[in-house]
């Protein structure tokens, strides 16, 4: 009996993925202090510029904070996913202020260029912000998941933000070297090119490396983005001297945080990370 082609294999982590994300809630969710914020002005087709704040009480509080942009593969997704609300109910229990944010994304006004401009704009409005609540504006991190994790990468490396820490949490690094359904569509949308040279300079790999002290977290089960982008990252990192983490889950698909498996070590590596 053959083995199945890597497309049905990735295929079926697709589809597992966007399952997991339909499950249940498996954690005791903390609601929002503040829902909707804008934090950008201005009038822009697609996506609202909204943010969803997480605030822990003064007792637990530690002035440390966290942007957090949420996946989705630049098509689907919002600042009210469950893995989302998931990292933000744990870090906010755990004395870390969240913000969570949407961004406009491909057919809903816009492609990398102003899901960048986005996240800039998220990051500027929340260390604009957290002074008032007793925050630490010089401790903000950025996390983000999947889709997410690459822009933040990106956004950290292009921007001259004041960025804590930044966390990637099965990032896409490489999108020349994407496999499976969509693999050659979304690039060519997201980067406005054809030109598979320009996927791979304009990805977190080949872009410029930022300094700040960054976390990689990946699973060895992981479909649709395979571990070996990570493990490239982080060694062309290192090369480089940069300050660098990789944490590898054995085990750990796509999307580890839509499920209670592997969710909970996932969020404890993070919050000691930006803590």
């Amino acid at each position: 009996m053959s083995s199945p082609k890597p497309e049905v294999l990735r295929y079926g982590a697709l589809a597992h993925a966007l399952w997991s994300l339909s499950g249940g809630v498996f954690f005791e969710e903390v609601r929002p202090s503040e829902r909707a914020l804008r934090y950008r002005t201005g009038a822009a087709r697609g996506i609202e510029p909204l943010a969803d704040l997480y605030l822990p009480s003064p007792a637990a509080r530690t002035g440390a904070s966290v942007v957090l942009v949420h996946g989705g593969g630049f098509v689907i997704g919002s600042r009210r996913m469950l893995p989302i609300r998931y990292l933000a109910s744990r870090l906010v229990t755990a004395g870390v202020g969240v913000c969570a944010v949407d961004y406009r994304m491909i057919f809903r006004g816009g492609r990398l260029d102003e899901a960048l401009d986005d996240v800039r704009a998220a990051f500027s409005f929340w260390t604009g912000l957290a002074g008032r609540y007793d925050l630490d504006p010089g401790r903000a991190s950025l996390v983000g998941l999947s889709a997410g994790a690459t822009l933040a990468m990106l956004t950290a490396a292009r921007e001259e933000l004041a960025v804590h820490r930044l966390v990637s949490v099965f990032g896409l690094y490489e999108l020349q070297h994407l496999r499976g359904p969509l693999a050659s569509v979304v690039p060519r949308l997201l980067f406005r090119t054809a030109d598979r040279e320009r996927w791979s300079e304009r990805s977190p790999r080949g872009s410029a490396q930022t300094s700040i002290p960054t976390l990689l977290l990946h699973g060895t089960a992981d479909g649709l983005v395979p571990v070996d982008h990570a493990r490239r990252l982080a060694a062309h990192r290192e090369a480089l001297g940069l300050p660098t983490k990789l944490v590898i889950y054995p085990g750990a698909p796509h999307g580890f945080f839509n499920t209670e498996t592997f969710a909970g070590v996932g969020a404890t590596e993070i919050i000691d990370y930006v803590r």
